[in-house]
């Protein structure tokens, strides 16, 4: 392996995985950590995409044109003297979970990460030595990357990783066994956390040692902050918004606020601005698309040029799909932009549309999504994961009463579809794709 050259990380969190990604990083390799979990023909397309040499993992690898590289390899290895690389070099690159298409990856420099220690993880986490990590989210996703790899590194805390599968009592187990401090996971994670917690508060000891809750990675709708502190008093969460194309949080609630159901305040070192789509910058109060300004913002898409220039404008990264509201500074996610649809000529916002669902004692999570009928109108469409011993059918009046009142007829749903779970990609975000073709 040498300067410049891809190296996939196809394995499990823990020793090897962190010992994996450092040694790329010190050899002046390019780390691309990916899901050693996924689909072998969409992981062998996935390594063909990322132009990769050499692959570290501990399964079977599709064979390909590329090296396997097994982790006693790496323990049996001789050191190699640590290749000299300039803050601007190649350093990473993070592959998107795909929501809107096929997988795309951001490709970040070395310096990035430092940019990102010096903002959110010292204005916001105050991440130090006496910490102790763990992060929900894999090493794969641009989250579990940064709260659960590369900001405790910089910081001088400690990082906790494992070999189980992510669950609620995986997670409570580990942060009672290792003192976990500050615990990352995205909206899920926590909601189903309160839930769980609700019927066995006597596991809340288990997290005696978190000092601050960090929810990323999607919306966290403020029905669940609430649950949450009722579920864990006394616990701390903030809210962050981050993308692979900035790895790093720019938008962030601080602990002790209370905005529910708001992202937050822009963190120190990023910029943010609300335009419309021609760039322009929108009104007071108007929803308007993200457009971010970043030390750690990324030079673009690996092999992407298209989706590049649609991404990178100078020293700003527009994310087009992302639809933002801003009031005295605090801003609020109001949905991706392909996510909204319109019923009667009105647009709907699932996101808006969720917040007033959840608020009800039957609904444990919900997704919204427009889905025409067999006459092609277009309808809304509640997915329901039900709390323990609800009445579907008393609640769905209920619900549908609560929207109309609140939002209007048109933004009520009128179909309601209720599961044991709800489909999600493998960074935890829901499906909504899956679900508004009717499927999962």
């Amino acid at each position: 392996m040498g300067h410049g050259d891809h190296v996939a990380v196809v394995m499990r969190d823990g020793r090897s995985w962190v010992q994996a990604v450092l040694g790329i990083a010190a050899a002046g390799g390019v780390a691309i950590p990916l899901d050693s979990t996924m689909n072998p023909q969409v992981l062998a397309e996935m390594l063909d995409d990322a132009a990769v040499s050499v692959v570290v993992s501990e399964d079977e690898i599709p064979v390909g044109a590329w090296r396997v590289i097994r982790p006693e390899q790496m323990d049996a290895g001789a050191p190699v003297p640590i290749a000299p690389v300039h803050p601007d070099d190649l350093a990473y690159i993070i592959y998107s979970s795909g929501s809107t298409g096929s997988p795309k990856g951001a490709m970040h420099a070395h310096r990035d990460m430092r940019t990102s220690v010096d903002g959110y993880s010292a204005d916001v986490l105050t991440l130090g030595p006496g910490d102790i990590c763990h992060a929900v989210s894999r090493g794969y996703t641009s989250l579990g990357f940064g709260n659960g790899f590369f900001r405790p590194l910089g910081t001088g805390a400690h990082m906790v990783h494992t070999h189980a599968k992510p669950n609620v009592r995986t997670v409570l187990h580990a942060c009672r066994d290792h003192g976990v401090t500050v615990l990352s996971g995205v909206p899920t994670f926590w909601s189903q956390l309160a839930q769980f917690l609700s019927r066995h508060p006597d596991q809340r000891s288990l997290l005696g040692t978190v000092r601050l809750g960090v929810s990323s990675g999607d919306s966290l709708p403020g029905p669940v902050l609430t649950r949450i502190r009722e579920a864990i008093p006394g616990l701390d969460v903030v809210e962050g918004f981050g993308c692979a194309e900035t790895s790093n949080i720019v938008l962030s609630t601080r602990p002790g606020d209370d905005l529910p159901g708001r992202l937050g305040r822009a963190v120190p070192g990023s910029e943010v601005s609300l335009r419309d789509e021609e760039g322009v910058p929108v009104e007071p109060g108007a929803p308007g698309r993200l457009w971010i300004r970043s030390e750690s913002n990324t030079s673009g898409y690996w092999r992407r040029s298209d989706l590049t220039r649609d991404l990178v404008h100078g020293d700003w990264v527009r994310m087009s799909d992302t639809l933002v509201e801003e009031a005295d500074g605090v801003f609020r996610h109001v949905g991706r932009h392909d996510d909204l649809f319109k019923v009667d000529a009105k647009f709907v916002s699932p996101v808006q549309v969720e917040g007033f669902i959840l608020e009800h004692p039957a609904v444990a999570e919900v997704a919204v999504v427009g889905r025409p009928d067999d006459k092609g109108l277009m309808r809304v469409i509640a997915v329901v994961v039900a709390t323990e011993d609800a009445d579907p059918t008393a609640a769905e009046h209920e619900i549908h009463a609560s929207v109309a009142h609140n939002l209007g007829a048109y933004a009520a749903p009128s179909v309601f579809e209720w599961r044991d779970e709800l489909p999600r990609l493998a960074s935890g975000k829901v499906a909504r794709r899956v679900l508004r073709e009717g499927a999962g």
